[in-house]
């Protein structure tokens, strides 16, 4: 256990027996160190300064994806706790008794059963392979999964924010799969729901509540029950429905339309929007206690063109699933299609890289495809600063080899090319490039060393 702040703290833990390891700042904190086993990382009152602590939190988060953080702040404001919740931690410790919160601290840790699993979570990311059905190499992705596996256990409310295509219902499901609710899993597009019928469709009614109500219905509500409901798009449901939302979860029943009794549910629920929630909270549109009953757990998917890393190798994969359902040869491409491919938008993200992925191999199979051929099955052409290469000629990639092995160049110079941009924008200072990246300190200096990168050269002069 590593402690900041918690001087009191030290003499509790070890007689319960636990070692502990206490730091003297926030800087040495955010260095892994590989000689320790730590269980928790538990930061005292006056460990952060004046630093947001959701910020805090989500540095320490990025160093120890693991462990779990608690913050100790008697004194702690709303908005602290909120923003300490925000940012990752496992608990916000209000009570000014070492003792109670040395207790508390350690029934944390005897309820950390997902140990086994995190262990083969991280095993997965050195891997570069697929969790519960999503593919990634995205170090940004990775924390959302370690994440997951983290929250899934528990029953608090999780929010996912990102834009359309990036993913969010497969991440909702993620977390049920590892959840342990005996329940169905229910999804709902409370956009597609027209508004006088969402409290129905939700809720349920009783016969003829209403014209059309020709017999009773259930709700989306009682058919999760000891499941998980996801409310996709919940920006879209309409004042009043957020008014008896709120209720439902406050209260653990609901009212179907019509009726006079209610009705006890266990679900969870799931949030999911592609639209700025607190903007729509500010404009009065959105209500501010439905926001933060739902935005206990966030979880925030990175659009793909914040993960370059992951075009080439997404493609890779979707093209060899997608020619072996349609039992094709897959198409063979070359450089410069790599290079189209990398350096668009993608403004539908992964779905759209997914469709056109299938076009791709359904129109091209076992022939070469070249920039100019993709070009023309983008919808948008890319901005300005990221024009098409141009290229002379456009050279094969040995198909006689693995997909991995043919695109590992290309994607090993993505890679350089995207640390060398950090690294510019960041004037060769390595924690805030790595910072930008989404990577730890180490991992940076770890691949500086393996491209040869001197990060001397990007110093202002």
């Amino acid at each position: 256990m590593m402690l900041l702040g918690c001087a009191d703290l030290a003499r509790h833990f070890r007689r319960g027996g636990f070692s502990t390891v206490r730091v003297r700042s926030l800087r040495s904190l955010l260095e892994p160190r590989s000689d320790i086993a730590v269980r928790a990382i538990v930061l005292g009152p006056a460990s952060m300064g004046k630093v947001p602590p959701g910020e805090v939190v989500a540095k320490i988060r990025q160093t120890w994806p693991l462990v779990d953080v608690v913050v100790w702040a008697p004194d702690a404001s709303a908005r602290f706790v909120r923003s300490a919740l925000q940012g990752g931690a496992r608990d916000v410790l209000l009570t000014r008794s070492p003792d109670i919160c040395a207790n508390a601290v350690v029934s944390i840790i005897d309820s950390q059963q997902l140990l086994p699993r995190a262990a083969r979570l991280g095993a997965q990311r050195e891997d570069h392979t697929e969790f519960e059905g999503m593919v990634s190499r995205s170090p940004k992705m990775w924390d959302l999964f370690d994440t997951v596996g983290r929250v899934a256990p528990t029953n608090a409310a999780v929010l996912i924010l990102g834009e359309t295509g990036t993913g969010k219902e497969l991440l909702a499901r993620a977390v049920h799969r590892h959840s342990k609710r005996r329940g169905r899993f229910v999804a709902v597009n409370c956009a597609a729901t027209a508004e006088n019928l969402i409290d129905s469709e939700l809720f349920g009614h009783v016969q003829g509540a209403f014209t059309g109500a020709i017999r009773e219905k259930s709700g989306l509500f009682r058919h999760a029950d000891e499941g998980t409901l996801m409310l996709d798009e919940i920006g879209n449901i309409p004042h009043a429905g957020q008014h008896r939302l709120l209720r439902a979860l406050q209260e653990g029943a609901i009212r179907p339309v019509g009726g006079q009794r209610e009705i006890e549910v266990d679900v969870r629920v799931i949030a999911a929007t592609s639209i700025e929630l607190e903007a729509e909270v500010r404009e009065g549109r959105f209500r501010e206690d439905l926001f933060y009953r739902l935005d206990v757990i966030r979880l925030d998917v990175p659009p793909l063109r914040e993960r370059p890393e992951d075009v080439v190798f997404l493609f890779g994969h979707f093209s060899a699933r997608i020619a072996a359902h349609y039992n094709l040869e897959r198409p063979e491409v070359t450089d410069g299609f790599l290079d189209v491919l990398a350096s668009y938008d993608w403004p539908g993200n992964v779905r759209q890289l997914e469709n056109t992925t299938e076009r791709v191999v359904l129109t091209h199979p076992n022939r070469r495809v070249t920039a100019s051929q993709l070009r023309k099955l983008l919808p948008f052409q890319p901005k300005a600063k990221r024009a098409w290469p141009e290229r002379a000629r456009e050279p094969t990639l040995d198909t006689s080899v693995p997909m991995a092995e043919a695109l590992a160049p290309s994607v090993a110079r993505l890679e350089r090319q995207y640390i060398e941009a950090c690294l510019r924008e960041n004037e060769g200072r390595i924690g805030q490039a790595a910072e930008r990246a989404g990577i730890s300190r180490r991992t940076l200096l770890r691949k500086l060393k393996s491209h040869g990168i001197d990060k001397k050269q990007f110093r202002p002069r």
